[in-house]
């Protein structure tokens, strides 16, 4: 056969794959024509771990390659298997000059050798090459030169309307509007029509706000006849519960708003109560920035008369998770958007239900109560209908009340869960509801409940809880969570084996090694035709997140929040933290969309239907989470395991 034809049709191969496909004609006929044809029968070397490499990129265009690792004992593990379209010989471009790996032919095997230095200049010069060869590297270790242009691969993408302006910079107003507590209420509203303002921040005579008078407040107190017009703003003011500091980005102060339920967030110079006021972000500015459709949902949800019309919301709020999720980096903001939209749903169901026993005559025991999230729900993790966690947690009654009590929040809790069923969320059997007497309890109980699950792990089957020690107060009394959580701490800190003991647990199943003709391939080359996110990447990181968040003292409520408040010893453990969050946004991007458009939970994916940029992207973090384990390991002592 003819060079020509030869090369026109490693052409055309090359064409199939990335990041050939975003080469031009003339530079993959030059690469091609200055590269070679290689066979290899089966059981054969293509390269030896620790040789000098020869300067040639190798592209596979026939068969498999396995590509393992010499430990020190000598006994070779597998690390990856690659097929047809996937690259080998490619460590030389983080500086490595000898082979990382071993590569041995698992079949009769045909490559094409192509020449390195070439290779590499050609990827520089195509932004979308050069993202695709990144995926083959950490993502905190990329090769210097590689031009990382921002750009969203449609391969990525679900939604269509990016949430960038999140993070851009709100300009604050240049005259926020004060007053004195004494001042009276006709003239705050005086100067709210005078300057078009959404709000009047009441300020003490330290300059610190103390509360907010709203138009929307004169309307309901003062206009209603039921205040005169001469009341002083401090008796018709919502108290400051909650601030932050000017210069933030817009999704800071959209995510904390939703939190908040509120239309506008009281800025101070500090971010703390006590600091010196420093302006209001309104609904209007963030909607000056790009929209602020999340809040009107949200306000929605807070006045929906029925739990039909709530269940039409919680679609509508799905809507704006999935138009937002283009990328693994949305999730940054649409996480703790649709933890926003899961609380709204479940406070006005709470009141719903409430309201309709007491028509029924159905006495409450007048005990402060909170509602919470467990697991995913908690931690601002949860995308889907599925598996929303939920329990109560109530002040601890007089003995003679506790079977009454008892009774009525039990009815609350199966009243409330069935509200939540026909909102449209979906409960396992694994799921935590406030329906059941194991997840509705006094606070004393709960504090007999933890004090086992620590001090008797085995014995009380905690691998069974863990999601419970992630919880975040939803509606009412948050000083009864605040309790709880002193006392899980104190008791954790009674027993020293028990974050081990967590550890240990987290480290049971290995991740997968990679993905191979459409198959999940396990560490121990064995085949599965479905990927588990939560298994392969999600999971780990949450138990061994919490675990080191439980044994360093510091609250946070996120997985990612966890990992960033550890403070590693090293660069070397600085770069793996950077590495698991970025894999932990992957996986989560990946289980919402795949949720999102199927109706499902999102955690099984079928291999065969993801890209093979969307493949190395989860295959680096297969590895990065098998480094986390290993780093933890070396720290409490113990050893992944299958």
């Amino acid at each position: 056969m003819k060079t020509a034809s030869i090369a026109h049709r490693v052409v055309d191969f090359l064409r199939r794959w990335p990041p050939f496909q975003y080469f031009d004609d003339d530079e993959l006929f030059s690469l091609v024509s200055a590269g070679r044809v290689v066979f290899h029968e089966r059981d054969e070397l293509v390269f030896m771990q620790g040789r000098q490499r020869k300067p040639y990129v190798y592209v596979i265009q026939q068969g498999a390659v396995r590509l393992e690792e010499q430990s020190e004992d000598g006994v070779d593990q597998l690390r990856d298997v690659r097929g047809e379209g996937d690259l080998l010989g490619i460590g030389r471009y983080l500086g490595f000059g000898e082979h990382v790996y071993t590569a041995r032919t698992e079949t009769d095997v045909i490559l094409y050798a192509l020449p390195a230095e070439a290779f590499w200049e050609t990827v520089k010069r195509h932004a979308r090459a050069s993202r695709f060869l990144a995926t083959y590297f950490s993502v905190a270790i990329l090769p210097p030169a590689l031009e990382m242009r921002e750009e969203r691969s449609e391969e990525l993408r679900l939604g269509r309307r990016p949430v960038d302006w999140m993070s851009r910079p709100v300009e604050q107003p240049s005259r926020p509007l004060t007053c004195l507590p004494d001042t009276a209420a006709r003239d705050v509203a005086r100067l709210l029509a005078e300057r078009d303002a959404a709000a009047a921040v009441v300020i003490d005579g330290q300059g610190a706000p103390r509360g907010v008078v709203t138009p929307r407040t004169l309307s309901d107190e003062v206009a209603s006849g039921r205040q005169p017009p001469d009341t002083p703003a401090q008796a018709l003011m919502r108290p400051v519960c909650a601030v932050a500091a000017p210069g933030l980005e817009a999704g800071d102060y959209l995510t904390r708003m939703l939190d908040q339920q509120t239309e506008h967030l009281v800025l101070t110079a500090n971010g703390r109560l006590d600091g010196p006021f420093a302006g209001v972000i309104t609904r209007r500015d963030l909607t000056r920035v790009e929209g602020a459709a999340p809040l009107a949902l949200i306000e929605d949800m807070a006045r929906a008369p029925r739990i039909s019309e709530l269940a039409a919301l919680r679609v509508q709020a799905e809507g704006v998770l999935a138009a937002g999720l283009t990328d693994p980096d949305a999730t940054r903001w649409l996480a703790p958007m649709a933890g926003a939209f899961n609380a709204a749903v479940l406070r006005r169901v709470v009141m719903l239900v409430e309201g309709a026993l007491a028509d029924q005559g159905l006495a409450s025991p007048n005990l402060d109560h909170c509602w919470v999230f467990f697991g995913s729900a908690a931690r601002n993790e949860l995308f889907t209908r599925h598996d929303l966690d939920c329990g109560l947690i109530y002040d601890d009654p007089d003995p003679g009340h506790a079977r009454g009590a008892r009774a009525y929040f039990l009815e609350l809790g199966r009243r409330v869960s069935a509200a939540l069923a026909a909102c449209g969320f979906v409960t396992s059997a694994k799921a935590i509801s406030a329906g059941h007497p194991s997840a509705c309890r006094s606070v004393g109980e709960w504090e007999v409940a933890f004090a086992d699950w620590i001090h008797q792990p085995i014995e009380s089957c905690v691998y069974r809880a863990t999601s419970r020690f992630d919880l975040r107060p939803v509606h009412g009394d948050c000083r009864l969570v605040e309790r709880l959580e002193r006392h899980i701490h104190g008791e954790e800190d009674r027993n020293p084996r028990f974050v081990p003991l967590l550890l240990e647990d987290s480290m049971a199943n290995l991740p997968p090694l990679t993905f191979f003709r459409g198959l999940v391939v396990d560490d121990e080359g064995g085949y599965r035709e479905v990927l588990d996110l939560l298994r392969a990447t999600l999971q780990p990181v949450v138990d061994i997140a919490r675990a080191l968040a439980l044994d360093s003292g510091r609250q946070a409520p996120t997985t990612l929040d966890r990992l960033l408040v550890l403070q590693p010893e090293d660069d070397e453990s600085s770069l793996l933290i950077e590495e698991t969050a970025a894999a932990f946004r992957n996986a989560l991007y990946h289980r919402a969309r795949t949720g999102l458009t199927t109706g499902t939970d999102g955690s099984r994916v079928d291999p065969a239907k993801l890209t093979r940029l969307e493949q190395n992207l989860l295959k680096s973090g297969f590895r990065t989470v098998l480094r986390l384990m290993e780093y933890t390991g070396r720290r409490y002592g113990l050893t992944p395991r299958r």
